[in-house]
């Protein structure tokens, strides 16, 4: 099957078959399917990067580092572009200034007693 692999800097939604490790326990003898959501980063003729977490260059405190995958093209099943809305050069955070309407997963009173 010939998986057409977006392009460069695309967030997308990935289904692909992962090698498993076991140890002391009866053989697996099929590979995992999983699924992942992140950015493609990197391709060549083996293998796509999809990075699932970074830091922003804007920020100062920035180390430009990020964590994902390295997925082997031919245990890709589907690959596809996520359609995101309202979205600049690809940086998903809030545009929200006003710090009146901050989310946050603390209540006021918490995230003063944890600071």
């Amino acid at each position: 099957m010939d998986i057409v692999i977006p392009v460069k800097r695309s967030v997308v939604y990935v289904r692909y078959l992962d090698h498993v490790l076991y140890r002391n326990t009866v053989p697996v003898l099929e590979a995992s399917e999983r699924e992942t959501v992140g950015w493609l980063t990197h391709q060549n003729e083996e293998l796509v990067h999809i990075e699932l977490d970074r830091t922003l260059d804007e920020l100062p405190y920035s180390s430009g580092h990020g964590s994902g995958l390295v997925i082997l093209r031919k245990c890709i099943k589907e690959i596809r572009v996520l359609p995101l809305q309202n979205f600049s050069y690809m940086i998903l955070f809030s545009r929200n200034n006003e710090s009146k309407n901050v989310e946050s997963a603390l209540s006021d009173k918490e995230a003063k007693n944890s600071a």
